[in-house]
């Protein structure tokens, strides 16, 4: 019995965590999307650099929880400059043109990746007061992954507030949806335009810094984010945020469940139930999604 529930509180946590990850780089890629109709396929790679960004700044001696605030205002100043110079002159095209540019700049910057750090794995080193456990229900949890999770639910409720309670985020919520009243007002949309980017690529930094450490850091860890990104998105309803929390968290339990007790079938049980939801809710669990 005490077997049982010590398992049951590690996969309940574990797929707290894994969601809360999901949910924060599929929120970006949504924000991005919602205000600019770009589908950002280098995303994944932004979520790469930004795990980058955080094992090289704790390696030269800032302290984690630094590196946390660090990386993605570093990660947004590579969005910023990849807006500027790449998506904002395609941004008037047809969405296929931004999708093509956006794969081929998804391996640029992989290629960049490895030009800089190298093909081989990468650990994150941290600090000592958060490698200790902590029993919970019988389970000894590590204290990093419970961090980890406040951490994400300060970045979600830190989001929620900036969109609903500040005059910046106001204005993005309502350009998503009415770009041409916002425009009327006398709001200028390319800026609208480069802060929803450059929001969206901080928060794909700050996943990539958080997860670091619960993984492996590699060139390519931002490919297999991307695809649970657009699964999470898809059934979420392309577009909406109340949904991507939903399907985040419902994701991130599945597949869980689905390595603990299937470990090769686990991607397989996720996309199975993406085709599911699909069939029957093609608007996404809330029935908020677009169509384009």
């Amino acid at each position: 019995m005490g077997g049982a529930l010590s398992t049951s509180v590690d996969i309940t946590l574990n797929s707290l965590v894994l969601g809360g990850v999901f949910l924060i780089v599929a929120t970006g890629l949504n924000i991005i999307y919602g205000l600019s109709r770009v589908m950002n396929l280098a995303h994944g790679s932004l979520y790469a650099i930004g795990a980058y960004a955080g094992y090289t700044l704790t390696t030269i001696g800032f302290n984690y929880f630094a590196a946390i605030v660090i990386a993605p205002v570093l990660v947004a100043a590579v969005g910023l400059l990849l807006e500027r110079t790449i998506i904002s002159p395609m941004r008037k095209r047809s969405m296929v043109y931004t999708l093509i540019l956006t794969y081929g700049l998804m391996f640029f910057l992989d290629g960049l990746i490895k030009q800089s750090w190298g093909n081989e794995p990468r650990f994150v080193e941290l600090p000592a007061m958060i490698k200790s456990t902590i029993p919970i229900l019988g389970s000894h949890y590590p204290v990093f992954r419970l961090v980890t999770l406040f951490i994400i639910a300060g970045v979600m409720t830190g989001l929620m507030l900036f969109l609903n309670k500040t005059k910046i985020g106001i204005i993005l919520r309502a350009a998503s949806t009415i770009p041409e009243m916002v425009s009327c007002l006398g709001i200028n949309m390319k800026h609208v335009h480069i802060g929803a980017f450059v929001l969206g690529c901080a928060l794909a930094g700050i996943a990539g810094t958080i997860a670091g450490p619960l993984t492996t850091i590699d060139p390519l860890m931002g490919h297999e984010m991307l695809i649970s990104s657009f699964v999470v998105i898809v059934i979420g309803g392309l577009g909406s945020l109340r949904g991507a929390v939903f399907a985040a968290l419902l994701i991130g339990a599945v597949q869980t469940l689905a390595e603990f007790f299937i470990t090769d079938l686990a991607m397989v049980i996720v996309y199975m139930l993406m085709a599911v939801i699909l069939a029957f809710m093609p608007r996404g669990l809330l029935g908020e999604g677009r169509f384009e």
